[in-house]
């Protein structure tokens, strides 16, 4: 089997080949990773293998008439081979085709220990501060929601552990 694919981007081209390598096209490969010039890189991968391939001779042609040169019996084998042989090829494109399906469907999210999905460095950073931000909000207009007298006495019953007068 022989597949050339024009793919986007140098990740695609890897995301391709990885899944035709794992099912079992081993002669599979990539071209144009690196950009050229100015032009922007479109690599192109091929997924393929000769690890199936089959060829036999069974006769010949003498004068324009076909002779064939081998028993019927070894005939019968040679089908009976190439058979297990395409039976095979299409579980290869099976596996690759799950596999090809299963890299771009979508990712299976990442779960902190606490069974959360997990937040990358950045994320969690500009979580944090806007709950930051929301919890001083909150905090100031509880503050100038009060009355002056209750902040006044708030602040002598926080004192009044800490201060006495002798």
């Amino acid at each position: 089997m022989i597949l050339h694919v024009l793919t986007a981007s140098p990740e695609h081209a890897q995301l391709l080949l990885r899944c035709g390598l794992q099912a079992g096209f081993r002669e599979s490969g990539a071209l144009n990773i690196i950009p050229n010039g100015k032009d922007a890189a479109t690599p192109m991968v091929a997924i393929r293998t000769m690890g199936l391939a089959f060829e036999s001779l069974i006769g010949q042609q003498i004068d324009g008439h076909r002779q064939r040169i081998v028993s019927s019996e070894y005939l019968q084998t040679l089908v009976q081979i190439a058979n297990e042989r395409f039976t095979e090829n299409k579980k290869r494109i099976e596996r690759f085709q799950n596999a090809f399906r299963d890299a771009v469907a979508a990712p299976v999210p990442r779960l902190n220990p606490e069974g959360q999905e997990w937040e990358d460095a950045a994320a969690r950073r500009e979580r944090k501060r806007a709950e930051g931000l929301r919890k001083k909000a909150e905090l100031k207009a509880k503050q100038e929601s009060e009355p002056e007298s209750d902040r006044a006495n708030s602040g002598k019953e926080e004192d009044a552990g800490l201060f006495f007068e002798i």
